[in-house]
């Protein structure tokens, strides 16, 4: 159906011929082989620099002219010298189809290189010493833009070996091998895109090409035929071919043994291969009807001829032993209804079995080389594929290569798109389409249908379209009293672009001389071309001294540099717009102006420093400030930019928000007119003040240290450089506290740049004692001092015979003699102490009552009267017999009983204090 596009207004119309395609005219493979289709009949180079087994890959301009070609992993421009990024491609010179070239729909510029690389089984066994080339590496493409490397092309950088996924990524083994060594492509059902096809396992993947570039999720077509992997990579060998209609689909699997054990003589596994044919859809990319042509051989090559009408096929011969027995050349004939049946044996010989290509003069010619002899430097030829049997004339050792030698390999090519389809060119509304046919055959008639209703019986056709839009172009061919197969073609008849349509004056100010009224100036013409192009950033623009001048640059490759100084005041140039890779074009006028200029020069900014030196600067609100300061007309713009020169040509505007060191800014002030004026201001980086956190502070809770003052860790002679706010309210450099707190103070030089230190403050309070625990009459004597808290105090013991111990952070003593002494509890901040008295009470071990004036009595130390004036000491023999009832204060026991003299043995006590507690133990009466 006619997709109808809007008729837009035409100021200016103008196509680019193009004439018949030629993209498959020059071949390269083998060993430094190549030949040249371009006169008609194959012409023998010797420039190549291939050195390839198997894989390679060609491609021409549709005039013939060679663009590169590769082997998988090395890409030679057409001067024959490997691109700059031209090595490493991620296919292999031993894989059957390394490689393949599809072009990028619409854009003449830019190519796929499909490689497949061999997928060998010692890069994927236990063994690493054996690899070769690991790891295998599937399926990748990469992308060639001619306009690089000064119009010899390389591979761009970012689009390098980009992997496609042809395989079970959860399946262990799929992944060591990934593909197949088969590739071919195909033109898709809407005559633009393409389908890249490939095959692994039980799986085809169809990889649609369109003007959006690869897609990278493939259509799969699963069949009942399974490849195992256990005999690879002799099951990987093999080509895959699709007919020139892009119906048919033929692969050819040398091998599908289940493993790579040997035979009965040591030699490789023999006769396990097979041939299948498949109708392809070339609207979806499936591939069905799967048909068995030949089983338990080792075929290789594989080709269809040009009018789809017959396939061939080259399959090498083993005897039982699996000894080579040379090669057979087989046809198809594929309008039998029993195609597998129609099989004809055209040609054995003692020659492998090469490979099988169709070239632009609809003959097919097969590589290989004797068995005895792989030097040779000739290849064969079917000079009519299309005939029946031994009619096809196949002649062996036809063609010379003179100094190239033919090993297996030869270049696959889109057959579907150069070979068997027709093109046109002048696609712009208003022009006369021209119509016309790719092959070389003789044509007895044709029949033209342009897809709106017109029909047309030349050969080369010509058309005019009312509309834009897209149209079903079909053409029925009759060769030799044969009607051909009807070719369909969706093309697009395209609007010209839509431009202003008066002159449009492009105005600079005058800055880049010493005469600032000459009318001379240096234009960045691309500035004119968001007005032009009335905003359609699609469109391409290229300028020029005359309308003449841009007309005749059919390439656009004469055009001005867009950075241009005018010669003459208000000197008038044309601008030629197109869409990209179209011949559709119009023109506009443009005026280059070049104004006096106004001086614009504001305030710097200033911005606080990020802590490397840069800052963050808001532009766009430096904008509105500069209009607010300098008074600018309303309609002024203003844009910013790193250098005069940039400012003046418009070129690398800096806008939004910028983080960068100090620097200057350029203005260009722009009105309706154009160029309005401009000037320069600074961005300047001011450094932050440097604040550091203070050491914290005391406040007494009484006392004279009741008050701290505060105050910053500046330089006197920068205190005035700084206002102050401390989190308290006080706007002085310094502020006196007296409550604990965490205070802050934030200080703010003149270009608002800001520093906040911390002050903590710390209230230290006189000590609390809670209580006072003694744990004596033990062998420890430990005194724990319970005090409010205890962290901010140290402590001492006065003792009774009046020494100290020493000053301690810990509030528990141990071996304290009994007595009464003073525990002093002090302020490790200052801020006082206090003294509290205590006993520890002490009992003697024994005593000698013998009137010599030493221990005489018995009796406890450390009971003072204040304090213990009502304990009681209870004194008992062995048996628990009371002897003695006595005050702490009294001389003590004299070792009666009744006035008698008690024997010297141990003896016991309890003493009840009264503070409630009582111990008890015993001592020695010593005679």
């Amino acid at each position: 159906m006619k997709s109808i596009r809007l008729l837009l207004f035409i100021s200016l119309l103008f196509a680019i011929p193009v004439s018949a395609q030629k993209e498959a005219a020059i071949w390269y493979f083998g060993y430094g082989a190549g030949l040249d289709f371009n006169s008609g009949s194959p012409v023998a180079l010797t420039n190549g620099k291939l050195f390839t087994n198997e894989g390679c890959a060609s491609i021409s301009d549709r005039y013939g002219n060679l663009l590169f070609y590769t082997d998988g992993s090395i890409v030679y421009d057409k001067s024959h010298q490997i691109m700059p990024n031209g090595t490493g491609l991620l296919g292999h010179r031993s894989s059957t189809q390394s490689a393949i070239i599809v072009p990028k729909p619409k854009d003449p510029n830019l190519y796929y290189i499909f490689t497949v690389d061999e997928p060998n089984p010692v890069n994927v066994d236990a063994n690493p010493t054996n690899d070769e080339s690991p790891p295998n590496s599937g399926l990748n493409y990469s992308v060639v833009d001619l306009r690089l490397n000064n119009g010899l092309g390389d591979i761009v950088s970012s689009e390098k070996n980009i992997p496609l996924i042809t395989y079970d990524v959860n399946n262990a083994e799929d992944v060591k091998f990934k593909c197949s060594e088969k590739i071919t492509a195909v033109q898709h059902s809407d005559g633009l895109s393409f389908w890249v096809v490939t095959h692994f396992r039980n799986t085809f993947y169809s990889f649609k090409v369109s003007t959006n570039g690869v897609d990278q999720t493939p259509i799969k077509t699963i069949t009942a035929q399974d490849i195992p992997l256990g005999g690879y990579n002799s099951n990987a060998i093999g080509y895959l071919k699709a007919s020139p209609n892009g119906k048919k689909i033929a692969i050819a699997n040398m091998a599908t043994k289940t493993s790579n054990n040997l035979n009965a003589n040591g030699l490789v596994k023999r006769n396990t291969g097979n041939v299948y044919l498949y109708n392809f859809d070339a609207d979806s990319g499936i591939v069905s009807s799967e048909t068995l042509l030949y089983d338990k051989i080792d075929p290789y090559g594989i080709e269809f001829s040009a009018k789809s009408a017959k396939l061939y096929m080259t399959y090498n011969k083993y005897d039982a032993a699996g000894t080579s027995q040379g090669s057979s050349l087989i046809q198809y004939d594929l309008k039998k209804a029993d195609i597998a049946n129609s099989m004809q044996i055209i040609n054995s010989s003692n020659y492998v079995a090469g490979a099988l290509q169709l070239a632009i003069d609809e003959k097919i010619y097969r590589s290989g080389y004797s068995l005895i002899d792989n030097s040779i430097q000739k290849i064969s030829v079917i000079n009519n594929p299309e005939a029946d049997g031994i009619n096809c004339n196949f002649i062996q050792n036809k063609i010379d290569l003179k100094t190239g030698t033919s090993q297996l390999g030869l270049p696959p090519f889109i057959t579907s798109l150069f070979l068997y389809t027709f093109d046109h060119e002048f696609n712009c509304l208003g022009q006369s389409t021209h119509f016309y046919i790719n092959s070389t055959e003789t044509i007895d008639t044709v029949l033209w249908n342009f897809g709106d209703g017109s029909t047309s019986t030349n050969k080369d056709a010509y058309h005019t379209y009312a509309t834009a839009g897209d149209y079903k172009v079909t053409l029925i061919k009759t060769v030799n009293g044969e009607n051909r197969e009807s070719l369909e073609k969706t093309i697009t008849i395209f609007d010209k672009p839509t431009v202003i349509t008066t002159p449009y004056k492009l105005i600079q100010c005058d800055t880049q001389d010493s005469n600032s009224l000459d009318g001379l100036a240096t234009f960045n013409l691309s500035s004119a071309n968001e007005v032009i192009t009335l905003g359609n950033n699609t469109y391409e623009v290229f300028y020029y001294h005359t309308k003449n001048e841009a007309e005749a640059d059919s390439n656009n490759t004469s055009s001005l540099n867009p950075i241009y100084k005018n010669t003459v005041p208000k000197e008038v140039l044309y601008a030629k717009i197109s869409q990209p890779n179209l011949s559709c074009y119009s023109i506009a006028t443009i005026i280059l102006q070049a104004n006096p200029s106004n001086s614009i020069l504001p305030e710097d900014l200033h911005k606080c420093d990020l802590g490397d030196g840069k800052a963050e600067f808001d532009l766009e609100e430096k904008k509105q400030l500069i209009k607010a300061e300098l008074n600018l007309p309303a309609d002024v713009k203003l844009f910013f930019y790193n250098s005069q020169n940039d400012a003046s040509l418009s070129l690398n505007e800096i806008k939004n928000t910028v983080t960068t060191n100090s620097k200057t800014v350029f203005i260009r002030a722009e009105n309706s007119e154009g160029c309005y004026g401009n000037g320069k201001f600074e961005l300047i980086v001011e450094p932050v003040p440097v604040l550091i956190d203070a050491q914290q502070k005391i406040i007494c809770e009484s006392g004279s240290n009741t008050t701290v003052v505060l105050e910053p860790n500046l330089p006197l002679s920068q205190i005035s450089d700084y206002t102050y706010l401390w989190s308290n309210g006080d706007t002085t450099p310094s502020t006196t506290v007296n409550k604990e707190g965490n205070y802050t103070l934030t200080i703010e030089n003149k270009s608002g740049c800001t520093a906040t230190s911390n002050y903590p403050v710390k209230l230290s309070r006189s000590p609390v004692l809670n209580q006072i625990e003694i744990n004596d009459l033990n062998t420890l004597n430990e005194v724990i001092v319970d005090v409010q808290n205890p962290e901010d105090y140290q402590y001492m013991i006065h003792f009774q015979n009046g020494e100290y111990s020493e000053i301690q952070n810990s509030g528990v003593f141990e071996n304290i003699p009994g007595g009464f002494h003073e525990l002093i509890i002090e302020s490790i901040n200052g801020c006082g102490r206090i003294a509290t008295s205590f006993a520890v009470l002490n009992a003697p071990k024994y005593f000698t009552p013998n009137n010599d004036g030493y221990n005489d009595y018995w009796n406890f130390i450390g009971i003072n009267d204040p304090i213990y004036k009502n304990a009681v000491i209870y004194i008992y023999d062995r048996y628990g017999k009371l002897l003695k009832q006595l005050s702490p204060f009294g001389e003590g026991w004299d070792g009666t009983y009744t006035k008698e003299p008690m024997p010297a043995s141990d003896y016991w006590f309890t003493i009840k204090l009264e503070d409630g507690r009582e111990a008890k133990g015993h001592f020695s009466l010593k005679r």
